[in-house]
């Protein structure tokens, strides 16, 4: 008798400290921190916004492809995930349980062309909740070579005989000019950006131009014999991102 009551007794212990050990496990699981195996979720999308060297002009809104999204999770430091974003910009963090996350990525300080700066966006996410975060805005700087857009020309060269004088010129031939120097100028830049040499067939050309505003110009000697040069100069504009700017036939001279 005594032993048939000291079974039942182990057994009630046992199913005791079974019935502790779930409810310990389900503790822990009810009060898992932030992190991945929930069954939330952040999604977003990002877009760019280019803008030209000095952040004076704003070029055009693109997605932001490819760019590195980062989540914190909880008061974590270091990042706990990372995704990039897709052709359309978006990204998405799947598989997280509830809790405080950060969701972060690079973008450009428009108060300075110098520095970078992270954008960040706290998100308190629910048991199971899905955010959509919406459009996120990152800032691009461009350099004025960061684009698609060409200004292309020809460049003739009037050669007088040497021993012809102003006004009473006589012509040698008219030929193209070859490796002849052609300048460009961005905005307002008081230096020129990009120098160019001609071609054979006396063509030029300025590739990878942002949208905006331009000056070409080149040198011509003064067959007037005032100055020793004179200066041709061009205006191009650029509203496209992939425009093309033809500028024609210039012509220099030369004695």
């Amino acid at each position: 008798m005594y032993k048939r009551v000291k079974r039942i007794f182990r057994k009630i212990e046992w199913h005791i400290f079974l019935m502790l050990t779930l409810v310990g496990l389900l503790t822990v699981s009810c009060d898992k921190s932030e992190g991945l195996g929930g069954t939330g979720s952040i999604a977003g999308v990002i877009v760019e916004q280019l803008y030209n060297d000095d952040y004076s002009e704003l070029i055009g809104i693109v997605p932001a492809v490819d760019e590195e999204v980062f989540v914190l999770f909880g008061s974590d430091k270091a990042p706990g995930d990372r995704v990039n974003t897709g052709t359309s910009g978006d990204f998405r963090f799947d598989y997280l349980y509830p809790g405080t996350y950060q969701v972060y990525y690079r973008s450009q300080d428009t108060s300075t062309v110098y520095e970078d700066e992270w954008n960040t966006i706290e998100v308190s996410l629910g048991d199971g909740e899905k955010v959509n975060l919406g459009e996120l805005q990152k800032n691009t700087r461009l350099d004025f070579d960061d684009g698609a857009a060409v200004i292309s020309g020809v460049v003739k060269k009037i050669k007088y005989d040497n021993d012809s004088r102003w006004p009473n010129l006589v012509v040698e031939y008219i030929d193209f000019a070859h490796e002849h120097e052609v300048y460009l100028t961005y905005g307002d830049h008081t230096f020129y950006d990009e120098r160019v040499r001609t071609q054979d067939d006396g063509r030029f050309e300025f590739r990878n131009l942002i949208p905006g505003e331009y000056r070409i110009f080149l040198y011509s000697e003064d067959v007037t014999k005032v100055t020793e040069h004179v200066v041709l100069e061009f205006e191009a504009s650029i509203t496209e991102i992939d425009q093309l700017v033809d500028l024609g036939e210039i012509t220099i001279e030369e004695i």
